[in-house]
Formats: structure tokens, C-alpha cells, sequence
């Protein structure tokens, strides 16, 4: 069974809140605290992904304690 075993078990699964991989602070969340858990979920993307939220949700309305916090491309 040893072979079928991951050595580095933790990423992040898409539609899967694994808070223990990290979490948004209830009142601001910064793309380098996110970032942190952000990668493993949605590995490279994760920057460009957060940039996008800058232009459909700047204010961060819609968010989750995982959601993609905004990320100006300033």
C-alpha cells in the first residue's frame, strides 16, 4: 500500500473548504495570507484568478472563508 500513498498529501480540492489549510480573517484578507492556501487550490492561476476579482467583485462582497480575495494589477 506504501507505493499508492501521496508523500505530500496536502492540496487543496476545488469545492472542498479544507480550512486547516488556511482561512480568511473575518474583517480583511490580504493576497499573501491567501496566497498561502489560494496556490494549493488553484495552483498557478491563483494570481490571475485574484485579479479578476479585482474587476468583478473589488469590494469583496462575495466572499467565503476561502474565497479569492481581490488583487489590484497596480
Amino acid at each position: 500500500m506504501a507505493p499508492c500513498v501521496s508523500k505530500s498529501p496536502r492540496f487543496g480540492y476545488v469545492n472542498y473548504r479544507d480550512l486547516d489549510l488556511g482561512l480568511n480573517r473575518e474583517d480583511t484578507s490580504s493576497y499573501a495570507e491567501a496566497s498561502s492556501w489560494g496556490i494549493k487550490y488553484f495552483g498557478n492561476n491563483f494570481r490571475r484568478l485574484a485579479r479578476v476579482k479585482n474587476v468583478a467583485d473589488p469590494s469583496n462582497f462575495f466572499r467565503n472563508e476561502q474565497s479569492i480575495p481581490p488583487l489590484s494589477s497596480a
